[in-house]
């Protein structure tokens, strides 16, 4: 049922990685949500995540919840290896571009979580979304239906909060 969201969160999670690696090597924590296998991709620690290894380089990001589908992306890091020094440097102009770059897909990600948080609390109507025609009001469809609106709303306000922090955190 994830698959497309998470799949896009975890390419945003890629692109997001090979725009930062020239900045800096950071933490980068993986979650599944237990109920409904959303992925997460995160810099902060969080219960129930998993501490990505990146050793030398970081070799796949998984671009969805199957192990298989070989669409994994493959990022090296081992150009960081100079990082710090003078054959790192990256003129002001080309970093200003990437920054732009980086900026533009947050963004992006940020406006399409906005609408999709908005099209899930339309549809949750405060906890009171409309029966199909296959369910009655109170049943065990019907409530099952309401709980995986409500964990897919809360999944988007989370993605929400985390987009504009990261937002905030770019440098002007």
């Amino acid at each position: 049922m994830f698959s497309v969201k998470s799949s896009a969160v975890a390419r945003l999670a890629a692109i997001s990685l090979a725009l930062a690696a020239g900045l800096a090597q950071a933490e980068i924590y993986k979650y599944v949500d237990p109920v409904t296998g959303a992925v997460e991709y995160t810099n902060q620690p969080k219960k129930g995540a998993v501490r990505m290894s990146t050793g030398d380089t970081l070799s796949e990001i998984p671009t969805g919840n199957k192990a298989n589908r070989g669409g994994a992306v493959k990022v090296s890091t081992s150009a960081n290896a100079s990082a710090g020094t003078a054959a790192a440097a990256v003129d002001s102009s080309t970093q200003k571009t990437r920054d732009g770059t980086r900026r533009q897909v947050l963004a992006d990600e940020l406006a399409s979580e906005e609408k999709l948080l908005n099209e899930a609390r339309v549809s949750y109507n405060n906890g009171k979304p409309l029966p199909l025609a296959d369910e009655g009001l109170g049943s065990p469809k019907y409530i099952d239906r309401v709980k995986q609106i409500e964990q897919t709303m809360r999944h988007h306000e989370r993605n929400v909060a985390s987009l504009k922090q990261e937002l905030s955190n770019l440098r002007l």
